[in-house]
């Protein structure tokens, strides 16, 4: 049976799942990976896209609506701009102040930012905040137009970083399927002892793989949807060894021994 039709299989057949417990460990690995690049998709959609607007989005408004300033001597000065000036756009809000009302812990509390302040640079994402001392670049002397030259660099070459992006997402994402399927499989060699069955830890991890499928498929919809599941984590880990249950459950119990 090819890798398709396993994965059709075993989105309604616990029996077919324990059936999967014969074939090669090299075989189930790659129906891992399958599951694993599934389950990133849509949030590696979502990453790339907002990676790619914010990056526009930053550049057109540097360019059209941020007043003219220099970096020089690790400070930021801006001519004739005595008040912080902030440009609130849809997804990404720009700060630029050379007056120190603003710094980092301020920011945080904002929506996704990029900020030029009186001594550092900051971006926050997702709640979290990276600052920059401009004095970790050396003495550099940056104005405007040398900063938007450079974003707009940035943008041109924005899809290799989302290439590297990938790849690394991918790779955490593979180390903890591999860890949630080592777990499971823990489990469900205790319970195939407890129910009789005479599993060994290897054909139990093959079951745990292919009983996956159905939270991987669940939470997947879920992300394109961009909805939040309360305890997600929890409930991913209860169906999958649900499921791992029900087709150790389908295993033939062994048959007692003839006196």
């Amino acid at each position: 049976m090819n890798i398709f039709k396993q994965f059709y299989r075993s989105l309604y057949s616990p029996k077919d799942i324990a059936s999967f417990r014969f074939q090669g460990i090299g075989k189930t690995i790659i129906y891992l990976l399958l599951l694993t690049i599934i389950a990133a998709i849509p949030n590696l959609y979502y990453l790339s896209k907002g990676i790619n607007e914010a990056i526009h989005t930053f550049s057109i408004t540097m360019e059209e609506e941020v007043p003219s300033f220099t970096i020089s001597d690790n400070t930021l000065n801006t001519k004739n701009q005595n008040e912080p000036t902030i440009i609130e756009k849809p997804d990404l809000t720009i700060i630029l102040d050379a007056s120190g009302t603003y710094d980092h812990t301020k920011i945080s509390t904002y929506g996704n930012t990029v900020a030029l302040l009186k001594n550092e640079f900051v971006i926050v994402t997702a709640g979290q905040a990276q600052s920059f001392e401009y004095s970790s670049f050396g003495n550099i002397t940056l104005t405007k137009e040398e900063l938007i030259d450079f974003i707009q660099t940035m943008d041109s070459l924005a899809y290799v970083f989302i290439i590297i992006l990938v790849v690394t997402y991918i790779l955490f994402m593979l180390i903890y399927k591999v860890l949630q399927t080592i777990v499971l499989a823990m489990f469900g060699n205790f319970f195939s002892k407890i129910f009789g069955r005479a599993l060994t830890y290897a054909q139990c991890w093959k079951i745990t793989v292919y009983s996956t499928t159905i939270p991987v498929i669940f939470f997947t919809i879920m992300d394109c949807l961009q909805t939040i599941v309360p305890s997600g984590y929890l409930l991913n880990w209860f169906i999958s060894l649900f499921l791992v249950c029900l087709a150790i459950k389908e295993v033939k119990p062994e048959k007692p021994l003839q006196p």
